[in-house]
C-alpha cells in the first residue's frame, strides 16, 4: 500500500472511530439531562454535544463505555486505540469541537503500526 494511501486510510478510519465515540458520549450525556436541556440541543450533532454541556472527569469512563468495540472487532492496533481514546477524552473534558487537524497531530505522534489488512495472512493447509 502506498504511503499516501495508507495515511489517508488511517486518518479516515481514525476519524470515524473518534466521531463514533463522541457521538455515543454525546447521546449519553444528553440522555442524562431533562427536557429543558434536550429541547434546545435538538439541532446539535450528537458528536458535538460535549461542546455545549460540561463533562466532568469522573463521567468519562461511563460516557465512553463500549465506544471502541467496533475498532477492536476489526483489529485496530491497541496503540492506535489508546491514542484515539486519549484524544476523545481530551476533547470531552475540555469541551473542544472535533477538528481533523488536531486528530492528524495526534496520529503524527504515533509510531508505525501494522493495520489488520496489512498483516500477512496465513491460510490453513488443505
Amino acid at each position: 500500500m502506498a504511503e499516501v494511501d495508507r495515511a489517508v486510510l488511517v486518518t479516515a478510519v481514525s476519524e470515524m472511530a473518534v466521531l463514533r465515540a463522541l457521538q455515543l458520549a454525546g447521546n449519553r450525556l444528553l440522555g442524562k439531562r431533562g427536557r429543558s436541556v434536550r429541547g434546545p440541543m435538538k439541532d446539535v450533532e450528537p458528536w458535538s454535544i460535549h461542546v455545549h454541556l460540561p463533562v466532568a472527569e469522573h463521567e468519562l469512563d461511563a460516557l465512553l463505555k463500549d465506544a471502541w468495540q467496533i475498532p477492536v472487532a476489526v483489529g485496530l492496533p491497541g496503540g492506535l486505540l489508546d491514542a484515539l481514546d486519549a484524544h476523545v477524552r481530551t476533547l470531552l473534558a475540555a469541551g473542544m469541537e472535533f477538528r481533523r487537524d488536531d486528530l492528524l497531530l495526534t496520529l503524527s505522534q504515533l509510531p508505525q503500526f501494522v493495520l489488520p489488512w496489512e498483516a500477512p495472512r496465513s491460510f490453513p493447509k488443505s
